[in-house]
């Protein structure tokens, strides 16, 4: 019989009744219950004589009891005829004696009573089992079928709260997104909306008016024929219909929607109407025409830039470029759009590395500026900048690179120019100090050999006058000694002027000059200077030497005059064929970010290091100090 369990699955209980037992069983036990009897009898006979009758109504009771009725009246003839063959005379015989016949027939009789009545209250003991089995299974598929409602009924309840939050969050659902639902009855000629159907055409959900009348007010005189062609063919062909249309609310605002039908059969297939939606669709159609928008101001903007615009897909192939970029790469519209970029290449980048840019700027987001040169079709050199920036759709992804190509080959020219020029300054400048240095060296010996030497002839004849006549006046001795004094400071004067023209400890090698300029600078600024010399060997050319010279002697006079240093420290090395010249004070510092436009020493000594082809460093803090930190090639 079937069952369910407690999860609504179905289950057979199959019962075996007492009377599908084998029937063997309750012969057997008739036997064995006559069998005892007569053994029990033929122990008990000495004692008990009586005890034949009740020995075998018993066992004919637990026969019928345990086998039924068949194996009752088995088990009665077996008794009937152990009692008359062992126990009625004449004894060992089937033979029944006169006066015994009563005595037989009356156990025969008592052992059917027995055996029937046995039979019979165990028949109702059956059959009350039995219906007490029937009941126990009426109940089990009762508390199945029971079960199997509170299932349902559970299911449904839950199919029912699950059908008002559907409808909740359908509600909220079509109020996020502006979409209405709505049914349309043909046959009976019914509109029914949803609450936010009313909504997107201006009405509350308890409008009184009907939703034909809503429509016929709200619609666009334009677009109410439109819609109303749309969907009279699709009635006519009972199929789907999609149609954009406009209403205009009571404030005079357009609003733009999307009306979108479904036909509706019966189990028939009979044609009863229509189910559909109405979307309100201004925000995309004003995204539209806003991206149109901008896109139409993209287009002209790029049309007219003077600078190349260039599109490329996340294929790196040209979807777009403006005549701009035409124009520079001397290239026509139809070899530009839609091609590859090895289509025509000119630059002196190779295209691998140039897409691998592109590929970069989509994966990464981050703009790429790139620059170089362009050879067009004819030959011309065409100078670029590209500045490459990614463009992402809605999602967030780049698909795509927009470049904007400058053409810089004026600026490429200008910079050309400018470095010439440049370069022939240094060069004019290299010339007009060597010629400097070379007077000041032919004027220091000028004035060494020719004025210097007069004066100090002058000095001894002066010298020989007063020892030979300052005797024979007292006046002409001291005249003689006045001009002999200032003839000493003429002489000391003129030597100054050499020194200054051109050390005279700069013609033995830059490590005397230097220390000549150390010394003399601690004399006579009281400024303690120190000179670190690493190489005593270091020999450079007379143009490098004299520029290593005039450097330090041009930080030496800065440092005297701006940084009220008192201590400072001068150090010359030589490694790998340059020559490093470092000058420290602990003076008051500047900012190197604000030196002023006329501090000629300061670009007197970076000219002089730019003509040599070296570098110079300066480092300087307020309160800290300032060095200056010179390279020059020891070979020219």
């Amino acid at each position: 019989m079937p069952k369910f369990d407690s999860f609504g699955k179905k289950v057979w209980i199959i019962k075996l009744s007492q009377s599908n037992k084998p029937t063997i069983v309750g012969y057997a036990a008739a036997l064995f219950s006559v069998a005892l009897a007569f053994f029990v009898l033929s122990v008990m006979r000495p004692q008990f004589s009586a005890a034949p009758t009740p020995l075998f109504l018993c066992a004919i009771m637990f026969t019928a009891w345990v086998g039924g009725t068949g194996p009752c009246f088995f088990s009665i003839v077996l008794s009937v005829l152990a009692y008359d063959y062992f126990f009625v005379t004449p004894l060992h015989s089937f033979v029944i004696n006169g006066r015994h016949s009563f005595r037989i027939l009356f156990f025969s009789m008592a052992a059917i009573f027995i055996g029937g009545l046995a039979a019979a209250q165990q028949s109702a003991v059956r059959s009350a089992k039995r219906a007490s089995d029937k009941l126990a299974l009426a109940i089990d598929d009762l508390k199945s079928v029971n079960l199997k409602l509170e299932m349902e009924n559970t299911e449904r309840n839950r199919i029912h709260e699950s059908l008002r939050y559907s409808e909740a969050f359908l509600t909220e659902g079509q109020k996020i997104s502006r979409t209405g639902s709505w049914r349309w009855n043909i046959e009976v000629h019914s509109l029914e909306w949803s609450d936010e159907h009313y909504r997107i055409f201006g009405y509350e959900p308890s409008s009184d008016m009907s939703c034909f009348e809503m429509y016929s007010s709200r619609a666009h005189p334009t677009d109410h024929l439109l819609l109303a062609n749309v969907v009279k063919e699709a009635v006519a062909k009972k199929q789907r219909f999609e149609c954009d249309y406009r209403i205009i609310l009571s404030a005079g605002s357009i609003r733009f929607l999307r009306g979108i039908g479904m036909p509706v059969f019966s189990r028939n297939d009979h044609f009863e109407g229509y189910i559909g939606v109405t979307v309100d669709i201004t925000a995309q159609r004003q995204a539209e025409d806003s991206l149109r928008k901008s896109e139409q101001e993209f287009r002209t903007l790029a049309e007219n830039s003077p600078d190349g615009v260039i599109r490329y897909d996340r294929d790196c192939k040209r979807i777009y470029v403006n005549p701009a970029h035409l124009r520079n790469m001397g290239v026509e519209y139809d070899d530009a759009v839609n091609v590859t970029l090895d289509s025509y290449w000119g630059a002196d980048m190779t295209v691998d590395e140039y897409r691998a840019i592109l590929r970069s700027v989509m994966t990464t987001g981050q703009p790429a500026e790139v620059s170089g040169r362009w050879t067009r079709p004819d030959g011309g050199i065409v100078f670029f900048a590209v500045h490459a920036v990614a463009e992402f759709d809605s999602k967030g992804e780049a698909e795509s690179v927009l470049a904007i190509s400058r053409n810089i080959t004026s600026i490429i020219e200008a910079e050309n120019q400018l470095r010439q020029s440049q370069k022939l300054l240094r060069q004019l400048a290299d010339r007009s100090e060597t010629s400097i240095e070379d007077e000041r060296k032919h004027i220091a010996r000028e004035l060494h050999d020719d004025l210097a030497q007069h004066l100090s002839a002058l000095r001894m004849n002066v010298s020989v006058m007063k020892l030979e006549f300052g005797h024979l006046s007292s006046a002409f001795s001291g005249q003689a000694e006045t001009m002999i004094e200032r003839l000493d400071a003429t002489i000391k004067i003129a030597r100054n002027v050499i020194t200054a023209l051109r050390p005279t400890a700069l013609d033995m090698g830059i490590v005397q000059a230097l220390e000549w300029l150390v010394k003399d600078f601690s004399t006579h600024k009281e400024i303690s200077c120190r000179l670190h010399i690493h190489d005593e060997n270091l020999i450079l050319s007379d143009r490098s030497a004299t520029a290593i010279f005039r450097i330090a002697q041009e930080s030496l006079r800065n440092i005297s005059r701006h940084a009220e240093a008192c201590n400072v420290d001068v150090n010359l090395s030589h490694k790998d064929g340059m020559c490093l010249l470092a000058i420290r004070d602990d003076g008051r510092g500047f900012n190197t970010t604000n030196v002023p436009f006329n501090s000629f020493g300061l670009m007197g000594i970076k000219e002089r290091v730019l003509i040599l082809g070296g570098k110079v460093e300066i480092e300087s803090e307020e309160g800290q100090g300032t060095t200056i930190r010179v390279n020059i090639p020891t070979t020219e």
